[in-house]
């Protein structure tokens, strides 16, 4: 199953309508996306919209409803929230933006009051190798992190077909994909 873990849509900053946006990934082969608006400047009914959107599609792709939180604790450093039936994943984002060493990242991942599942180890879908190393102890996932059609594509992850979301994050959570680049 080929899955885009952080995208975004007209929700909040991306360019392109739910709709258009899932056309797209799935005109490239996906069959999970889960949508991470930006929390800050999401629409009104934005979740709706989500479940909506889900239900439009639920026969073509899995489409996991989520959010980009700005941590403010980390001076506002971003995490993804992404829900499935009982669970939530929760991703360290883009930590190359923040221009983060290893040992911070290890700081904050000790610091916060719940449990980081992953961390993404791509910055706008393009490989950031520096971050991709045992010394933290997250399983490590590719996104591309797309704002609008062009984006689409240059990081994902891999991992059995599942239905369920739940299946799918407690897989991730165990580090049981793969991460793919363009």
């Amino acid at each position: 199953m080929k899955c885009a873990l952080h995208i975004h849509t007209n929700l909040s900053d991306g360019l392109h309508s739910p709709e258009e946006i899932l056309l797209a990934y799935q005109s490239k082969g996906f069959q999970c996306v889960a949508i991470t608006d930006h929390q800050f400047m999401t629409k009104p009914n934005y979740f709706n919209i989500i479940e909506r959107v889900s239900q439009q599609f639920s026969e073509k792709m899995l489409i996991l409803p989520g959010i980009e939180i700005d941590y403010e604790p980390w001076n506002y450093q971003h995490l993804l929230e992404i829900k499935g039936n009982k669970e939530t994943l929760r991703i360290l984002c883009h930590p190359r933006a923040y221009y983060l060493t290893p040992e911070q990242i290890l700081k904050q991942i000790q610091s916060v009051p719940f449990h980081l599942d992953a961390m993404e180890i791509t910055h706008r879908g393009f490989y950031t190798p520096e971050y991709d190393i045992s010394q933290i102890p997250l399983p490590k996932v590719a996104t591309d992190d797309a704002h609008e059609i062009y984006d689409i594509g240059r990081g994902w992850v891999e991992t059995e077909n599942f239905t369920d979301p739940d299946l799918l994050i407690r897989a991730i959570r165990a580090g049981e994909f793969s991460s793919k680049f363009a």
